[in-house]
């Protein structure tokens, strides 16, 4: 019996086997092909930029905040000012400084006597410059010496003192209205002061001075050649009295003003609280006190010194009708000493005066001790400040401008000087001679 082959399943189904065995090649090959890794080179090249104009907003930069811790001011009381004016015909208006209410006593309480007395309000503090000296103060004193030292030959004489009369006259032209002022002339035996008190420097007021001062040590064509000093003066002024000695000064010889010279002026400018005040002289006077007897003269030397005086004089007068006949100034001599020394010298000067007993000179360190006691007792008296500036340290300065006779050292005189603007919180300037005079005056 035949039997029948038994068909195998690839056998009967060879196209779908194919096609299976086709699938698994392929996913053969797949497999293969992911376990590779494809590397693809990228070669980059040169980048462009272009430039775009980008509008963006701008924000406000910030201001840097510092934390401050405010203090709360006391509110200022309330001035109401009232300005009175008084007219006069052909002249520019009076106009009288502010009344101000609103505070108690005021400021014009010191029994009237005006803003000057009743001390510095504050509101500014000008500056002042004086033959190259400078200082600050609302409060304005100048001393001007008027002795016939002030005259001397070697100074300039005459025509010298006419220039220092006529730059002063400008200086304090130049001062601001609200600004106080006084202003005093003194030789070696008296002062006097243009006002009574520290005034404002308005037009009247300053063209006073240009008046006051225009006689003073004027060569006038017929005037003794000796008639120098506060007593040539124009017509006004008050006379400075009274006890200004403290400290060591107390013991100074002589009685007050006499023989005080510039320290009179300085301590009344200290009186009226001036802030800066400025002397200006060419000598330190006979600041002095004795200490023992004066000697006796011998025969001899009183003989040569009565004589020699005597001819000096004559000299004098012969000598100034020569200058009179050229139309100059006379020369000016101080007193005997002054004449001796001039004529005849120094040594010869030592060899005929009287002998003098030992003398204790006063310092610039002795007036300054003197002058700050003075000025704080005279502040005690004022009436209570105001309460408009803050209450401040006491300042104030006093400048020497010293007038030098031309080609001499400086002397111990002047080293005083020195010493009581130092002291005193001032400046200190020596002129020497009529050209450097001219060259220190304002332009």
């Amino acid at each position: 019996m035949e039997t029948k082959r038994k068909k195998r399943f690839f056998a009967n189904h060879s196209k779908s086997s194919a096609m299976v065995a086709s699938l698994a090649l392929h996913a053969v090959l797949l497999v293969v092909a992911l376990s590779f890794v494809a590397v693809t080179v990228v070669t980059k090249g040169e980048k462009k930029f272009e430039s775009r104009q980008v509008n963006r907003p701008r924000m406000p930069p910030k201001k840097l905040q510092v934390p401050v811790k405010i203090k709360k001011q006391k509110r200022k009381p309330k001035l109401r000012q009232r300005i009175l004016v008084k007219t006069k015909v052909r002249n520019m208006p009076d106009i009288k400084m502010p009344e101000i209410s609103g505070i108690k006593g005021g400021l014009g309480a010191a029994g009237g006597a005006g803003l000057g007395d009743a001390g510095s309000v504050g509101f500014s503090m000008p500056e002042i410059e004086v033959f190259g000296v400078r200082s600050r103060g609302e409060k304005i004193f100048i001393a001007l010496d008027s002795d016939k030292i002030m005259l001397n030959d070697d100074l300039g004489g005459v025509l010298a003192y006419q220039i220092i009369k006529g730059e002063l006259a400008k200086i304090i032209e130049g001062l601001s209205p609200t600004t106080l002022f006084n202003l005093a002339v003194f030789d070696h035996h008296s002062a006097t002061m243009l006002f009574p008190r520290m005034m404002p420097a308005t037009r009247e007021n300053v063209a006073k001075v240009e008046t006051w001062l225009a006689p003073l040590n004027e060569f006038v064509e017929g005037r003794d050649a000796q008639a120098y000093g506060v007593a040539t003066l124009g017509k006004g002024g008050t006379p400075i009295r009274g006890d200004f000695m403290r400290e060591k000064i107390v013991e100074m010889d002589g009685a007050p003003p006499r023989g005080h010279h510039w320290y009179v002026p300085a301590a009344s400018a200290m009186q009226q609280q001036a802030d800066a005040v400025f002397i200006l002289s060419g000598w330190w006077g006979v600041l002095r006190r004795a200490e023992g007897k004066w000697p006796d003269w011998p025969d001899p030397a009183r003989r040569k010194w009565e004589e020699k005086v005597k001819e000096g004089w004559a000299n004098v007068a012969k000598e100034n009708e020569e200058r009179a006949a050229r139309g100059e100034p006379p020369m000016v001599i101080r007193d005997d000493h002054q004449l001796i020394r001039t004529l005849y010298g120094h040594d010869n000067l030592v060899a005929w005066m009287k002998p003098e007993p030992e003398w204790y000179y006063f310092t610039g360190r002795d007036f300054a001790e003197s002058i700050y006691s003075y000025r704080k007792e005279c502040a005690s008296k004022l009436p209570a400040k105001s309460g408009i500036s803050k209450k401040k340290r006491d300042k104030f300065s006093i400048n020497v401008v010293y007038f030098a006779q031309k080609d001499i050292e400086v002397n111990e005189w002047e080293g005083h000087f020195e010493k009581l603007a130092s002291l005193c919180k001032g400046q200190y300037r020596r002129i020497e001679g009529l050209e450097a005079i001219k060259s220190s005056i304002g332009k």
